[in-house]
C-alpha cells in the first residue's frame, strides 16, 4: 500500500506526461473492446438466424424451363391462392403460405385502414425495441401489447378516418380483414421519405407509417391478402412426417393443379442456408479475431513506448532520491519493484478508463448496426492482462537501470 501511495504522488507531478501515456492505453483498449463486442454481436445474430432455420421447414419455388421468362415467372402463375388452400389439406401439411420475402418490401407493408366506410393508406412497420416512436395523443406500446392487435396511427390516419386524433382512440380500424385497436397518435413526421421518393403513385403528403407489435406485424404479413404473382411457398411439416416426402407430394399436387406449366416445381433446403452462413461466420470470426490483436499490438505498442519514456525521465529526475534510499539500506530489488508498481498503475488506470468507455462506445456504436454488439467477459479478461503485462514489459527497463545506479553517483550527480 506504501508503494501505491508512493507511485500516486510521484505521478501527479507529471499529470501531462501521464496523460499521453494514459490516451494510448486507452484506445488500445477501447479498440479491443469495440471491436470484439462487434465480433461477439455479429456472430450472435447469425447464430439466431441459424437457430431458426426449421427441420420441418422448407421452400417451394418454380423455375421456368425458358430462362428469357425468369424476370416474368409471375405471368406463368404457378401458384395461386386457390393452391395454397387446397395444398393445406394435404396429409403432413402443418402450414403452407408465401414466402415472406417475396412481400415483406423490407421490413414494411402497404395496406388499406377501414372504419365506417372511410379508408386510409397507410404504410405498416413492426415497432422495434429501441424505437423512440412516441404517441401524441393516446399511449405508447407497453409489455401487455405484444400478444395483441392494437396500433399506433399517425394524425393522417386519424383525419382520414375519424377527423380528428382524439376520436380515434379507442376505436377499431379494420386492416386485411382483422380489426386493431388504436392506442396512440404519432406524429406526422414518421412519414416514410424512401417511400415516397420510391412509389411514383404515393400522394404529395406520402403514406402514412402506422405502427404495430412485431408479432401482430408477423402474423399480418403471414395472412396478408397476397397478390397472384406469388414466387414461392414456405412449407412446415406436421411431426411425425419428413419433409422431404411431404413436399414431393405437394410438388406432385401442384403438377396436377398446373398441367402443361412450362417450368419445374424444386425444393430449396433452408439447411444448405444455414450451413452457408455458418461457414461464412466461423470466415468472419477467424478474420476478427485476427484483427484485434493488430489493433492491440499497435494501440498498446505506442502507449507503453509512453509508459517507458515516463519512467525514463522519472528515474533521471529522481536520481538524488534513489541514491539517498540506497545509502539508507534500500535493496536494488525494492526500487526495481516501485519503479514496476508505478508504470503498472498507470497501464491499469489505463486499462480500467478504456474499457469503461469501450462499454459505452459499444452501446453508442449498437445504434448505428443492425445488430447489437455484445461485449463479454471474456473481452475484460483480456484487456485486463494486457495492460498488467504492458506496464510490466514496457516498466522493466527503466525500472532495471533505476535499481542499478551507484548511490554515490546518484547523490551528488546535479
Amino acid at each position: 500500500m506504501r508503494l501505491i501511495k508512493s507511485a500516486i504522488s510521484n505521478l501527479r507531478g507529471h499529470k501531462l506526461r501521464v496523460f499521453m501515456a494514459l490516451l494510448w492505453i486507452i484506445i488500445g483498449i477501447t479498440s479491443v473492446i469495440i471491436v470484439s463486442s462487434i465480433g461477439n454481436g455479429l456472430e450472435a445474430q447469425v447464430q439466431k438466424s441459424v437457430s431458426k432455420v426449421s427441420n420441418n421447414k422448407i421452400k417451394i419455388k418454380f423455375e421456368p424451363n425458358n430462362y428469357s421468362m425468369q424476370s416474368m415467372s409471375a405471368f406463368l402463375k404457378p401458384f395461386t391462392n386457390q393452391d395454397i388452400e387446397t395444398l393445406s389439406f394435404i396429409e403432413g401439411v402443418d402450414r403452407i403460405a408465401p414466402s415472406k420475402e417475396d412481400f415483406d418490401m423490407g421490413s414494411t407493408q402497404f395496406a388499406s385502414a377501414m372504419f365506417d366506410k372511410k379508408t386510409s393508406d397507410i404504410e405498416i412497420s413492426p415497432l422495434k425495441k429501441d424505437s423512440t416512436v412516441k404517441a401524441m395523443y393516446g399511449r405508447n406500446f407497453t409489455l401487455d401489447d405484444e400478444n395483441r392487435r392494437v396500433v399506433m396511427i399517425t394524425i393522417q390516419n386519424a383525419t382520414d378516418l375519424f377527423d380528428s386524433p382524439e376520436n380515434s382512440l379507442g376505436k377499431g380500424i379494420t386492416i386485411n380483414n382483422n380489426i386493431y385497436e388504436v392506442i396512440g397518435v404519432v406524429d406526422e413526421s414518421s412519414i416514410s421519405t424512401d417511400s415516397q421518393n420510391e412509389d411514383p403513385m404515393s400522394t404529395e403528403g406520402g403514406y402514412a407509417t402506422a405502427y404495430i407489435p412485431k408479432k401482430a406485424f408477423d402474423d399480418l404479413m403471414t395472412h396478408f391478402a397476397y397478390t397472384p404473382e406469388v414466387l414461392s411457398l414456405d412449407l412446415v411439416c406436421s411431426k411425425g412426417y419428413d419433409v422431404f416426402d411431404v413436399a414431393n407430394t405437394v410438388i406432385s399436387k401442384l403438377y396436377e393443379l398446373h398441367p402443361g406449366i412450362d417450368g419445374t416445381y424444386m425444393t430449396e433446403d433452408p439447411s444448405e442456408q444455414a450451413a452457408q452462413q455458418e461457414a461464412e461466420l466461423q470466415s468472419l470470426t477467424y478474420n476478427v479475431n485476427r484483427f484485434i490483436p493488430i489493433i492491440t499490438f499497435v494501440s498498446l505498442f505506442v502507449g507503453g513506448i509512453g509508459v517507458m519514456n515516463i519512467m525514463y525521465v522519472s528515474v533521471m529526475e529522481r536520481q538524488r532520491e534513489i541514491g539517498i534510499r540506497r545509502a539508507i539500506g534500500a535493496k536494488p530489488r525494492t526500487i526495481l519493484f516501485q519503479f514496476l508498481v508505478e508504470s503498472t498503475f498507470i497501464t491499469i488506470l489505463g486499462g480500467i478508463l478504456g474499457i469503461l468507455i469501450g462499454f459505452i462506445s459499444t452501446k453508442y456504436v449498437s445504434n448505428y448496426l443492425p445488430f447489437k454488439a455484445i461485449p463479454n467477459l471474456k473481452s475484460f479478461v483480456f484487456a485486463s492482462i494486457t495492460t498488467i503485462l504492458v506496464g510490466i514489459i514496457f516498466g522493466i527497463v527503466p525500472a532495471f537501470k533505476a535499481s542499478r545506479l551507484d548511490p554515490i553517483k546518484a547523490i551528488y550527480k546535479q
